[in-house]
């Protein structure tokens, strides 16, 4: 049986990434530095704020108009858009959550360009599938396959 490893992150969805950055800063947060994912199906930049040991906020402003976050916030305004997991087989997940009812985005997993990082990892390989927020009361989960060597992203 597949396994959930850890709660990653709550994605923000925001139109002015800078101006919600700088008031995160203001809380005496520290932002990791923007990670940019201009092709489908992010179309994002994403810059993560780490809240201690419990995970982080992930601040996501999309970067084309019609990408998912954009029709977000056109549709339902900034916010909460999705929760990020990390699990141990992505595959196995699918298979067993799909079984229960779950619907997936992506019949398969999507394979990010190497070098993606995953809020405050940094894998040889990342693989992802969203969740159909229709099929788990109005809630996107994403759930996020680190393989590979990983290490911290972020960490100057």
């Amino acid at each position: 049986m597949a396994r959930i490893l850890e709660f990653l992150t709550i994605n923000l969805a925001v139109s002015d990434l800078d101006s919600t950055v700088d008031k995160y800063r203001a809380m005496g947060l520290k932002p990791h530095p923007p990670s940019r994912m201009p092709e489908p199906p992010a179309q994002i930049t994403d810059v993560s704020v780490p809240l201690g040991s419990v995970g982080h906020v992930s601040i996501i402003s999309p970067t084309d108009p019609s990408s998912t976050v954009a029709r977000f916030i056109e549709k339902r305004g900034e916010g909460a858009y999705s929760i990020a997991l990390r699990v141990d087989n992505l595959l196995e997940i699918m298979e067993e959550w799909r079984a229960v009812g779950i619907e997936w985005i992506l019949p398969e997993p999507y394979e990010f360009p190497p070098g993606s990082p995953c809020v405050q990892y940094l894998p040889d390989k990342l693989i992802a599938n969203w969740v159909k927020p229709s099929s788990m009361n109005g809630v996107l989960f994403e759930a996020f396959e680190l393989q590979g060597n990983i290490r911290p992203f972020g960490e100057e």
